[in-house]
């Protein structure tokens, strides 16, 4: 990874890799497009009237990770985006969403993980807005609270959480 003039990593700052099997389908980079759907249903409680794509989607340094069920539909997705925390951390981990269908088989676990692993290979830290209700998720990922909390998306109590690569 080379940092370009503002210090942030080139893109891509992570290395492909190939699909690989989770417990709920087959783990691989995604077109963003084809997360919306999820993320407006699972983060956006289906609201129209709330966004579920972002001008950072289409930025090259974002990573787009999904899970595809073996019919196809993408039951899970994450996507990673250079955004940093001063002080903290330079990726941000974004708009993680699991159908609530498929939620407890350890999916999500697998997509942090992922990210985790291309974040260690790259040498950088993430940082995420996490629902509170989630916190213990990611603290059972290494992640640690930061700060105070604050309502966010949809109104929910949320707190920034951090991961440090080794």
């Amino acid at each position: 990874m080379t940092p370009t003039a503002t210090g942030h990593p080139t893109p891509p700052w992570w290395r492909a890799r190939p699909p690989s099997a989770t417990p709920g389908g087959t783990l691989a980079e995604i077109d963003p497009s084809h997360l919306v759907g999820l993320r407006r249903s699972v983060l956006r409680d289906g609201r129209v009237d709330l966004p579920a794509s972002y001008p950072f989607d289409g930025e090259p340094s974002s990573l787009h990770l999904g899970v595809s069920a073996p019919d196809g539909t993408v039951v899970a997705g994450v996507t990673v985006v250079v955004d940093p925390l001063p002080g903290f951390a330079t990726l941000r981990l974004a708009l993680m969403a699991v159908d609530p269908g498929v939620q407890g088989r350890g999916i999500g676990r697998c997509l942090v993980e992922a990210v985790q692993e291309r974040a260690e290979e790259a040498g950088l830290d993430v940082w995420a807005a996490a629902r509170v209700g989630a916190l213990g998720f990611y603290t059972g990922l290494g992640f640690v609270s930061r700060g105070d909390t604050y309502v966010g998306p949809m109104d929910l109590p949320h707190r920034r959480i951090l991961w440090r690569s080794r």
